[in-house]
């Protein structure tokens, strides 16, 4: 079962790998074990309405499965990783009323909760920037959830700051073809300086582009790096507002 660890800060500087993958579709499922094989944190954005969906997604001029994790499986699939929030539909939230926000936000962090027993306290905005000050300030009023991630690629190492989670910006997508050099950029920092590379998705994506060969190479390099410190974006985002 997923517990979270607290990182304190006269252990700085972290240098922290952290991954993110929407949608909670069964591809997670053959990607949630690559990640255990290589010891690398994960936290999922999970959509509670849509468990058990069988449903075909385009892209395109091409379709791939989209199915979604059933929920009696949820808890066994994301065990070991964190189990956070995407919104009940994965509706755009900057078109909704307050009280579709609580029902999509709230309801989907209450039905993650019972599922998994964990408490959830973060988030990816479904659709990325998709978002406003006022879908901003109804989560933080309604619910525990303390983060969201966006999904606009800052290719950059920095932490964000404890004003910034809310929108969280990741380093870049896993196939984005910046990242092995990041990964580069990473080892071989010596700034100082507490540095992080987030890396989101989708894992359907390995199947649209045939890239599941490479995901596994990917992980493969960032496993096991000297002075590296895997960690959930919950993880994460409890030492940015507690330690720094």
């Amino acid at each position: 079962m997923y517990n979270m660890r607290h990182f304190k800060k006269e252990n700085k500087p972290y240098k922290f790998v952290t991954l993110s993958f929407d949608d909670c579709v069964t591809q997670d499922i053959r990607f949630a074990e690559l990640l255990r094989k290589y010891d690398i944190a994960c936290t999922f954005n999970l959509n509670s309405a849509q468990f058990g969906w069988t449903d075909i997604l385009p892209v395109g001029d091409t379709q791939v499965n989209h199915f979604h994790v059933k929920a009696e499986d949820v808890k066994k699939v994301y065990d070991g990783f964190e189990a956070a929030a995407h919104s009940k539909t994965h509706p755009r939230l900057d078109m909704l009323t307050k009280q579709q926000l609580i029902d999509e936000i709230k309801g989907d962090a209450q039905a993650i909760e019972e599922l998994t027993g964990q408490h959830v306290i973060g988030m990816a905005y479904p659709g990325g920037p998709y978002y406003n000050d006022f879908v901003i300030e109804t989560i933080k009023e309604t619910t525990d959830i303390v983060y969201s991630r966006d999904t606009k690629s800052t290719h950059s190492l920095d932490l964000p700051k404890k004003e910034e989670l809310m929108t969280w910006q990741p380093t870049g997508h896993f196939l984005d073809e910046r990242i092995p050099d990041i990964i580069e950029e990473l080892k071989k920092d010596d700034s100082g300086e507490d540095r992080l590379l987030y890396i989101w998705g989708h894992t359907y994506e390995f199947d649209l582009h045939d890239k599941w060969d490479y995901a596994e190479e990917l992980l493969s390099k960032l496993s096991g790096l000297d002075g590296v410190t895997y960690a959930t974006n919950g993880e994460i985002a409890e030492y940015i507002i507690n330690e720094r």
